[in-house]
């Protein structure tokens, strides 16, 4: 570690960071630093550059002159700084780390506010921290002065302060101090390395931390004190981040307003590919394993009614199950909302089909009728009717969201026999409408789905995956056909379910 230079620094260390920071670890050989204590030190800490001083105290300048007398505040601190046994109060983390002194460059932090203070390897073992430390001997028979600034760097006046010093020394009570601002304690002695820890937040209001460590003897048997592994930083509860807006749009999984992708993989892991808006997606961020259990999984849209996009899957005991988005690709813990959905042999989820803003499902069943389901602001399912049949002849079935402005979902599928793509738009009396052939050519693709609108175009898209892995996005058009593809990705043979 590096002592701060003495030029102020103008930002705070920006982000949270660990309190194991702050925590010295014993180099090999060393033993960990019991802690320390302090007492009301009675007498008047150095003025340092006058920036912690007030009244009579603030002077042209407090650097030792040539005659090495430090200059002093007027009067002692009233009371000794608190010491404290852990880096953060229960419950709080470090903020901002401000700043360290370790001595490992060798030389005397802020030699203007120096004085009688050298830096080298310790007298005897290992350092606490690093190889070298700081430490000043008295001069035996004759009184002695010395003082040490470690640290001066800009703090947030607003929040709390604290201040960590390892030491060992062999001197009298009340010959060594430890200085933060205004405030002060002394040292115990102690043949041991010790650290200390203080509560310095009643001097953080100067938006500075000046750290200063003296000895001061009256003469007598020699004195000596090394020092280490100085910081200063502060605490607070930790930040909540805000959730992910819920932007209400189907597919946005990220709260920026953009339709995005999920992956499942054969092993179940769940993947999310955040959207560019373009229909082509970012790299992919693996959100959690488990859902090698569903044997289908979709996404309706917004069920619970908060605006953000769930999903639901089908067990492979035929129990469908509800998980609530919470934004940033999170999920609540799942709820069961059914059973005996084994014998249904294929999903659509075309969004709200009778505007009464909730979700609808359709489901297939072996005898080749669509069947038509509701789903409440609990993720419970209703049967509504049945909507027709013969529905095995469709390799797919997808739904595509509103296909012709009237805001109700409507639905695709692909033709078994010819690979045609057919468009089924949703009247006001919640039937599907005709049949209307909007493309052909899809049979050699290995997946299909319909995420959302990828494009921001307010159309449904469509996507892809070719028998090489290639992932392609189709833009949708008024009335249920597709533009031409685009290529958008490759390797996504590893998906099992795309959407």
């Amino acid at each position: 570690m590096q002592f701060v230079a003495r030029t102020m620094s103008t930002a705070l260390v920006g982000g949270l960071v660990a309190a194991a920071a702050l925590v010295a670890t014993a180099p090999a050989g060393a033993a960990e630093p019991r802690p320390g204590s302090l007492t009301r030190l009675d007498r008047p800490g150095p003025v340092g550059s006058g920036a912690t001083a007030t009244g009579t105290d603030r002077r042209a300048s407090g650097r030792i002159g040539a005659d090495g007398v430090v200059p002093r505040r007027e009067a002692a601190a009233a009371a000794a700084l608190p010491t404290v046994e852990t880096v953060c109060p229960t419950g709080q983390q470090v903020r901002a780390a401000y700043a360290t002194a370790g001595f490992e460059d060798g030389r005397v932090p802020n030699p203007d506010y120096s004085v009688g203070w050298t830096v080298g390897p310790p007298q005897v073992g290992p350092a606490p921290e690093g190889d070298l430390v700081a430490e000043s001997a008295s001069s035996g028979e004759e009184p002695f002065e010395s003082v040490i600034n470690p640290i001066y760097t800009s703090v947030d006046p607003k929040a709390s302060l604290y201040v960590s010093l390892t030491y060992r020394g062999t001197f009298d009570a009340g010959e060594a101090g430890l200085y933060v601002n205004d405030q002060s304690g002394a040292l115990a002695p102690s043949a041991e390395w010790r650290t200390v820890r203080v509560d310095a937040s009643a001097a953080a209001d100067f938006a500075t931390a000046e750290v200063f460590v003296d000895l001061l003897t009256g003469g007598g048997p020699l004195s000596t004190i090394e020092i280490d592994d100085v910081r200063v930083w502060s605490c607070a509860a930790p930040t909540v981040p805000p959730p992910p807006p819920a932007t209400g749009i189907r597919g946005d999984w990220t709260g920026d307003a953009v339709v995005d992708l999920f992956g499942v993989t054969e092993a179940g892991d769940l993947w999310l590919y955040p959207g560019r808006g373009t229909g082509a997606v970012s790299s992919g961020v693996r959100i959690g394993g488990g859902w090698s259990t569903y044997t289908w999984v979709g996404s309706p849209g917004d069920v619970t009614g908060d605006r953000r996009s769930d999903l639901v899957g089908r067990g492979a005991d035929g129990r469908m199950y509800l998980h609530a988005g919470v934004g940033g690709g999170a999920f609540r813990a799942r709820t069961q909302v059914g059973s005996g959905w084994g014998a249904m042999t294929a999903f659509a989820t075309p969004t709200d089909m009778d505007l009464d803003g909730v979700p609808e499902l359709l489901a297939r069943r072996s005898d080749s009728t669509l069947h038509l389901y509701s789903f409440s602001s609990t993720g419970a399912l209703r049967y509504r009717k049945q909507l027709g049949s013969g529905w095995n002849g469709m390799s797919w079935i997808i739904g595509m969201g509103d296909l012709n402005a009237d805001r109700r979902g409507d639905t695709v599928g692909v033709n078994r026999g010819n690979g045609c793509l057919y468009a089924y738009v949703t009247t006001p009396s919640l039937a599907l409408g005709s049949a209307s052939k909007v493309g052909c050519g899809w049979s050699g693709m290995t997946f299909l789905a319909s995420p959302g609108d990828l494009d921001g175009d307010r159309l449904g898209d469509l996507v892809a995956r070719a028998a090489d892995g290639g992932l392609w996005f189709y833009p949708g058009k008024a009335g249920g056909g597709v533009r031409s593809g685009t290529k958008v990705g490759s390797g996504w043979n590893a998906m099992a379910v795309i959407l």
